[in-house]
């Protein structure tokens, strides 16, 4: 169990890929970007050296995380066919955020289902047994959504996850594709709190002139 005590008098129990995680992520500063990765993470290989396998993955509290970006890669693209498919089945859409939590796993059941026995396999009795076969599933959800005339891309549902993983050693480095957010997260403490204070600044200065205006 991690523990929230920034902004609270007394812990907070939570899990891994909860609201508060998604945050602490991006707040904590202690994130780094991929080409700050250590290099005996082996973040640019899965454990096999090719498909995904349960090795590439960590789990804490249900939720699975991607311990190397080919996995990542694998999960997120898992987790896009996904989204097709919820698109032409008016289901509930995920993040397409690597992180195979129960949102991931209850979507993925709706879909294997809806699809009939036999044509989408895994066993979706843990975020580990999905993550091991990622790479595989993927390919089979995209033949289905296919199926369905789903178009190619769609929205995922909107979070404030950034994209990362957990390396061998624990550390979270933050996908090269994460955008701003991803940005956000590998800056310091105190470059976040720079960046607040300028922000907040320049938010001030603009809601003075606005107020002036009326007057």
């Amino acid at each position: 169990m991690t523990y929230l005590t920034r902004t609270m008098r007394h812990p907070v129990q939570r899990g891994v890929g909860d609201f508060w995680d998604d945050v602490d992520t991006i707040m904590s500063g202690n994130a780094v970007a991929a080409t700050d990765a250590d290099p005996t993470d082996l973040v640019n290989q899965t454990s096999s050296g090719t498909s995904t396998s349960a090795a590439d993955f960590v789990s804490k509290n249900g939720v699975c995380k991607a311990m190397n970006f080919p996995a990542l890669a694998a999960v997120r693209a898992l987790q896009a066919q996904l989204n097709r498919v919820a698109q032409m089945k008016g289901l509930s859409k995920i993040a397409a955020d690597g992180a195979i939590g129960p949102a991931t796993l209850a979507l993925f059941v709706q879909v294997q289902t809806a699809a009939g026995a036999g044509t989408i396999g895994g066993d979706a009795s843990s975020c580990v047994n999905i993550g091991a076969d990622s790479d595989v599933l993927a390919a089979q959800v995209q033949a289905y959504a296919d199926a369905l005339g789903a178009p190619a891309t769609v929205s995922a549902a909107m979070s404030l996850s950034v994209p990362s993983i957990t390396t061998k050693s624990g550390k979270t480095v933050v996908a090269p594709d994460a955008g701003i957010a991803g940005s956000l997260a590998t800056l310091s403490s105190t470059e976040q709190l720079a960046l607040l204070a300028v922000a907040g600044g320049i938010g001030y200065l603009l809601l003075s002139k606005k107020r002036k205006r009326r007057k």
